[in-house]
């Protein structure tokens, strides 16, 4: 089955049901450095599907942004990754408005 933008739920890495199959192949790009040698691009742990609730003007609203992938590589960096096949107004000024409260967020284009 698939979403209004035309991606497919695809079964991945470890049994993980990824909303699309770029999100799989980061996944798997992720795996794949965690063996890497240079500590600059080896990866210590991945999470899929990382959500932030953002604060609004009205007292005890947020608005729900999730983050495809958050990522901890082995030189102590952590880093927060947005895989994008279609990029929608709406989820462009949710990850600005993210941004502003935890610095850059990568972007995969597909």
């Amino acid at each position: 089955m698939t979403n209004k933008y035309g991606a497919r739920r695809t079964l991945g890495v470890l049994g993980i049901w990824f909303r699309s199959m770029l999100e799989m192949r980061y996944a798997q790009e992720l795996e794949l450095r965690r063996h890497a040698e240079d500590p600059g691009e080896r990866v210590e742990f991945w999470v899929y599907e990382v959500c932030f609730y953002l604060p609004t003007i009205r007292p005890r609203r947020y608005v729900r942004h999730v983050v495809d992938f958050l990522v901890g590589w082995a030189d102590g960096r952590v880093e927060l990754v947005e895989c994008k096949g279609k990029e929608t107004p709406t989820g462009k000024v949710k990850r600005l408005w993210l941004e502003n409260y935890v610095g850059p967020i990568a972007v995969v284009k597909g």
